[in-house]
């Protein structure tokens, strides 16, 4: 009965062990933010928060002092000049676009991003409507076709149809 007791808690602390160990490491993921003439002004740094979606940074240069709307766009494709070829918002039920919207917010819809009287912008913040990689009914950025990261020239009014007034696409960021 003795040696019993011993060789039970051994096994509950290796299952215990294995069992942390097989729990998904997170870690940051890294992509160069391009401005509109291709040049790289900086970086996006993605990390995966669990059930609270996606933390993102973005920490970049040349972006006209203000507030910007900042999005997720459907695909890793960010072509200069205007960056369409990343397609529109990460919306894949439909929602109304915007925070502030009683029939929103979609899935790629953030708080706009404020670049300083240098044109510095830096940013982070949580987007609870997405996954980095596919784990639950939220969309993935990380999915077959990728996604992006856009940086709009005016403010995002959270509202106003279909991206909150935010107009031409600025800087744009690959992700995948």
């Amino acid at each position: 009965m003795r040696l019993l007791l011993p060789l039970t808690a051994a096994s509950l602390l290796a299952l215990t062990a294995c069992q942390k160990s097989a729990e998904p490491k997170t870690e940051d993921m890294t992509f160069v933010i391009k401005s509109s003439s291709g040049e790289a002004i900086g970086n996006l740094v993605l990390s995966d928060a669990g059930d609270k979606g996606v933390a993102l940074k973005v920490d970049a240069t040349n972006i006209p002092e203000g507030p910007h709307g900042i999005h997720f766009h459907v695909k890793a494709d960010c072509q200069a000049p205007d960056f369409k070829s990343a397609g529109g918002h990460i919306n894949p039920e439909g929602h109304k676009h915007g925070l502030k919207n009683p029939d929103g917010p979609d899935n790629a819809d953030m708080p706009n991003a404020v670049a300083d009287a240098d044109d510095n912008l830096s940013y982070s913040y949580t987007n609870e409507r997405v996954t980095l990689k596919k784990r639950d009914d939220r969309p993935a950025l990380l999915d077959a076709d990728g996604s992006s990261l856009m940086i709009h020239i005016n403010a995002d009014d959270q509202v106003t149809q279909p991206i909150g007034g935010a107009g031409a696409r600025i800087a744009c960021a690959e992700i995948k």
